[in-house]
């Protein structure tokens, strides 16, 4: 959302200055989503979540900024459930490419039933691809928690910016598709008989084994329509998302894997001084 935001942002600086330069910027924006999810995966009270967040932006292309993480659900209304605090780098904007490199690291409590409260740090990069037609984004990540888990993204957008006429203020709508995929690490469990020098004796035993697969995780459509009044913007985001190939462990359902289709909204209400 935050290179519409800059692509908005752009737009009414463009015009009355054709030579856009990066600042020192603050930025701080209150975000809210109905339905927390982790690639379409869910944890069972059917959470919703609210994030105060704050960063800094440098004209360098440094930036940090951190979110604190309310969740809400029938047991724990409105309950604090961690930070998550980002440092990285955002590349040289050019007409047709834009990107950034990122770390996150995750500050959840003990107690927090959250898919994603696994994780203990995530580093990337992102990648995009603007023009007239669509604009392609691409991105691949390392995910920590016990293990180490590899994704990578795909996303199609087009945007739509309409600059109100004499004023500071304009409208964009983002239409966007996304994949996401990534590797799964679970236990597989299968009988195997006991051979010696390759003939078969006496009768089967259990075996587990640890696997991972690089697997397709979800599909996602989404329509951000974002509004921004100077320094100020608002966003409300209409989202559908499909989680694909849910790990699930048989004989043992607390261990499988919890998700599916689902519509939700986000909304979110910020500033860039």
């Amino acid at each position: 959302m935050s290179i519409v935001l800059l692509a908005l942002c752009n737009s009414l600086q463009a015009q009355n200055d054709t030579s856009i330069k990066r600042n020192n910027t603050l930025v701080g924006s209150i975000n809210y989503q109905s339905r927390l999810h982790f690639f379409g995966r869910v944890d069972s009270l059917s959470s919703s979540g609210l994030f105060p967040s704050i960063g800094f932006e440098t004209k360098l292309g440094i930036y940090g900024n951190s979110s604190f993480i309310f969740v809400g659900n029938q047991q724990q209304p409105h309950s604090y459930a961690g930070t998550i605090a980002e440092v990285g780098y955002k590349f040289p904007e050019t007409r047709n490419f834009s990107g950034n490199v990122f770390y996150n690291h995750f500050f959840y409590n003990k107690d927090v039933e959250l898919v994603q409260a696994a994780l203990r740090g995530q580093t990337g990069v992102n990648l995009t691809y603007n023009n007239k037609i669509v604009n392609v984004t691409a991105g691949g990540d390392l995910k920590f928690s016990d293990r180490t888990d590899i994704g990578a993204t795909l996303g199609l957008d087009h945007l739509f910016i309409y600059v109100i006429p004499k004023t500071k203020m304009a409208i964009a709508v983002n239409p966007s598709a996304y994949l996401y995929s990534g590797t799964q690490n679970f236990t597989q469990t299968y009988r195997k008989r006991q051979t010696v020098a390759g003939l078969p004796i006496g009768g089967q035993t259990l075996v587990s084994e640890n696997v991972q697969q690089f697997n397709v995780l979800a599909y996602e459509l989404s329509l951000p329509v974002v509004f921004v009044a100077g320094k100020f913007n608002a966003t409300l985001t209409g989202s559908y998302v499909s989680p694909q190939n849910l790990v699930t462990v048989p004989n043992r359902p607390s261990e499988s894997e919890l998700g599916k289709k689902m519509f939700y909204v986000s909304a979110s209400v910020g500033f860039r001084l």
